[in-house]
């Protein structure tokens, strides 16, 4: 359970941000986009739309909320009992004691509703339960982190930090998602082809648009046309292409770390035993095997 001191009144987004251990959130893909030929709305897109209609109020909100949690809920059994003024500082919400945490409040109920969350009583606090992103009202997923399981993508600390996750409506969330899903830390540029984009995110053009503004607005991205030629039609093309901003980038995949010299050799004694690891051989050293060239799962000691 994520627990932990509440925001004092002058902390604001960014020391709380400061503040979380991990250096993103993992957001599962198949949250953000359909796989080849599913006609279904993501979840993203169902997120974005209010409850039995088309529209989109509050829409923002609820999946930065959601992001939010998934950032700080990290160890099982994934739950937490923050104050909504917790949330509604690290979303830059107005009046976070009050304004902005029953906007929280709100939202929290309304997550509940839709399958993401669960609700419980613990003495004088809320206790919030993550279930899985892709979880719908009629099945709810406990949440389980998508490392080692599915596809992810990772949405950095700046989010949070420059103020950015609550100054996006929800069109500019859900296409700096699908930014995020289009780029690589160490490959920065996309550009969007309509019939591409629309069978992959089905997000409506408008949307799209909005949210790219405000990207481009927030700092997010910069944009470039680009001239290029028709394959077919040997006609001239204008194309924006897009870049994400360094620190809105996902962050690089963890370094394994590198062997000494000394390791190395040691491993290259056991070349014929690959079920054993680094450690066990730096173990047996340690304590005085016998031979590198016997066997260490058969040898008496």
């Amino acid at each position: 359970m994520v627990e932990g001191p509440e925001p004092h009144e002058n902390e604001d987004e960014r020391s709380l941000a400061e503040r979380v251990l991990r250096d993103a959130s993992p957001v599962r893909r198949s949250f953000v986009e359909r796989a080849a030929g599913e006609t279904l709305l993501t979840p993203l897109a169902r997120l974005l739309r209010t409850q039995g209609d088309v529209g989109g109020k509050g829409g923002g909100l609820r999946v930065s909320l959601l992001l939010s949690l998934i950032w700080l809920c990290s160890k099982d059994p994934y739950t937490t009992t923050r104050q909504p003024a917790y949330w509604a500082t690290l979303l830059s919400r107005d009046d976070p004691r009050g304004d902005g945490a029953r906007a929280i409040r709100d939202c929290l109920k309304e997550l509940r509703d839709r399958g993401a969350i669960t609700l419980t009583a613990r003495g004088n606090r809320i206790e919030i339960g993550l279930n899985e992103e892709t979880s719908t009202r009629e099945n709810p997923i406990p949440y389980l982190p998508p490392y080692e399981r599915e596809p992810y993508i990772s949405v950095p600390r700046a989010f949070w930090s420059s103020g950015t996750a609550g100054s996006l409506s929800g069109a500019g969330v859900a296409m700096y998602l699908v930014a995020l899903a289009l780029t690589r830390h160490d490959d920065p540029d996309f550009f969007l082809s309509g019939e591409f984009f629309e069978e992959r995110f089905g997000i409506s053009r408008s949307s799209r648009k909005r949210g790219l503004s405000e990207l481009a607005k927030a700092g997010v991205l910069t944009v470039r046309v680009v001239e290029t030629v028709d394959v077919e039609s040997f006609r001239q093309l204008r194309r924006n292409v897009y870049t994400v901003t360094e620190s809105f980038l996902q962050p690089a995949p963890k370094e394994v770390p590198i062997m000494s010299k000394n390791e190395k050799l040691l491993m290259s004694k056991y070349d014929n035993l690959p079920e054993v690891s680094l450690e066990t051989l730096l173990s047996m050293v340690a304590k005085g095997h016998p031979s590198p060239d016997a066997d260490p799962r058969t040898t008496k000691r």
